[in-house]
């Protein structure tokens, strides 16, 4: 729907609201009243010591409303500077084209030879650098302080069904079918936007399934291939261990000779030995019985029979070096034979390893050729998943991007409700008062307020000097208070903007209305009575707008 087709209802914004403490009613009487008063009390009174300077003449009081566009746009109500004075500039995100990568990704999606080749060739698709888009949109207000001062504020309006003719409405610079072309184009964007996610996704949604069909392919090929080499195998083993199970017993068969020689070898050699210890034995025994008996010979001065005895023992030593030595060549003869042995079992074991090396030599190979073609699979399977994953986080991230664009549009504007269906003109409310001195104009904005009460605090500021008056209406608002400079530049700066301001200033002046002035009278006398201004000063003000 274009926005020619929208019924415009207009609001306009109360001035002034009841601060928390203030409990007393604040009537249009006294707003008038208090307006009147500050854009007196700001009136250059002339005079000067040094340098005369000239009486300002007020031209006019009147209440001017600013105008504020607000569009409702999906679940969100855009605002629009009616005077066109706000700008905002739209970035996001150039994406890589999903439609493309689909269509290739289809098309080589046949097999996983050219599945995997695809991925390969757009390993870096979703990588190039990413540049940036801006879009101007003009009026449009996001300030997000603004925003939600005004969001806030927008529950107070009263719909406007004849147009005031005590209060001037600026008219927009910026028309509705300008605002409804700009909405267009943003409801493109958006859309292209949400198209970008919907295609991106179906990128991960058919690599997914693309990759995930030719991985369980890989993984049943990988089956496959253990399956028929097991039948293979299966199939050697019921050749090849009966021609291990001889050779095995043909090893143990050679084992049990071996041992055999090899005792029959050692049984005389270890029959020496026994005999040599025992002549050892003997010898040491016979040495140890010719010591005593020279001892007790010496002991008895028999030297003769002690010489005889120490003569047999030397030579019962000679005996005992003999038979040591020949001891000595007996173990070494069954030394080298333990070697000999232990070699020739080392032989029959390595001769039977390696014939059974070479009669298990083509289930080997079997082996060898199923566990190298699993391999194979198993590494295309990971070369797949990891590529897949490159790119899925590469869509991922650009997904991400996008998304983050949609979300920005809502914080574009405020959140819409009921109130907020159609498109709605809502006017800020401001006091203007116009001096003139020697034909030269100057202008005073009062801002929406609240309206305070007169306590302690007023007191203590007037006694600093602070004017009493100045402390019964303070500004509500920081942002919106900001649309007053754009009336002071435009003022400056736009002529024709400052004539028609000027003019409709004086077509709704408050003080040409015998019935506002009446009002003024009346609301001079309930800030009298609060104590905002003193009786002179009541006195007086009631004098001028008299």
């Amino acid at each position: 729907m274009s926005g020619a087709d929208w019924e415009v209802k207009q609001f306009i914004l109360p001035f002034s609201v009841l601060s928390e403490n203030r409990k007393e009613p604040f009537t249009p009487d006294l707003e008038v009243a208090a307006v009147f008063s500050l854009a007196e009390l700001d009136r250059a009174k002339g005079g000067g010591f040094f340098s005369k300077r000239p009486e300002e003449k007020m031209l006019f009081i009147t209440k001017i409303g600013y105008p504020l566009w607000v569009f409702p746009w999906s679940e969100t109500a855009l605002i629009f500077d009616g005077l066109n004075r706000s700008k905002y500039t739209l970035s996001y995100a150039v994406v890589p084209e999903a439609k493309d990568f689909i269509e290739n990704l289809k098309r080589g999606a046949k097999t996983h030879e050219t599945h995997m080749a695809f991925l390969s060739d757009h390993i870096n698709y979703f990588q190039t650098q990413v540049t940036e888009n801006k879009v101007e949109i003009n009026g449009l207000i996001t300030d997000s302080e603004f925003l939600s001062e005004f969001d806030s504020y927008r529950h107070e309006a009263k719909a406007i069904d004849v147009r005031p003719t005590d209060s001037g409405l600026i008219s927009p610079i910026i028309d509705k079918s300008t605002i409804s072309s700009i909405l267009q184009e943003l409801m493109r964007l958006h859309s292209s936007f949400k198209k970008d996610v919907e295609g991106l996704n179906q990128c991960i949604k058919f690599i997914n399934e693309a990759s995930q069909h030719y991985i369980k392919v890989l993984r049943s090929k990988a089956k496959a291939i253990k399956e028929e080499f097991d039948v293979k195998i299966n199939a050697q083993e019921e050749l090849i261990e009966p021609k291990v199970k001889r050779l095995k017993e043909q090893y143990d068969n050679q084992l049990i000779q071996s041992k055999k020689s090899f005792d029959k070898e050692r049984l005389p050699i270890q029959k020496t030995k026994v005999k040599l210890e025992k002549s050892k034995e003997h010898a040491l025994t016979k040495i140890e019985k010719c010591k005593l008996e020279a001892k007790s010979c010496a002991e008895r001065n028999n030297y003769v029979g002690e010489d005889k005895w120490k003569e047999k023992a030397n030579e019962t030593k000679k005996e005992l070096s003999e038979i040591e030595d020949q001891l000595k060549n007996t173990e070494k003869e069954l030394e080298d034979l333990e070697e000999r042995k232990s070699l020739e079992i080392f032989n029959l074991r390595s001769e039977l390893e390696t014939k059974t090396k070479e009669t298990r030599q083509p289930l080997l190979d079997l082996e060898s050729s199923r566990d190298a073609e699993v391999l194979i699979c198993q590494q295309e399977i990971e070369e797949l998943e990891k590529q897949t994953k490159l790119i899925l986080d590469q869509v991922g991230r650009t997904v991400k991007l996008r998304e983050t664009s949609i979300e920005n549009f809502a914080k574009l504007g405020i959140k819409r409700d009921e109130e907020l269906k159609g498109i709605s003109l809502f006017y800020v409310p401001f006091y203007l008062a116009c001096y003139e001195a020697d034909s030269k104009k100057r202008y005073l904005f009062l801002s929406p307020s609240e309206a305070n009460t007169y306590g302690f605090s007023t007191k203590i500021k007037s006694a600093l000097g602070k004017a009493k008056i100045k402390q019964l209406l303070v500004s509500r608002f920081e942002l919106i208070n900001s649309l007053v400079d754009t009336l002071q530049v435009l003022a400056h700066q736009n002529a024709v903007f400052e004539t028609e301001m000027r003019e409709m200033g004086e077509k709704t002046n408050i003080l040409n209305s015998k019935l506002t002035r009446e009002s003024i009278q009346k609301g001079l006398g309930y800030i009298r009575k609060e104590g905002w201004i003193s009786e002179k000063e009541h006195q007086d003000l009631s004098q001028k707008i008299s």
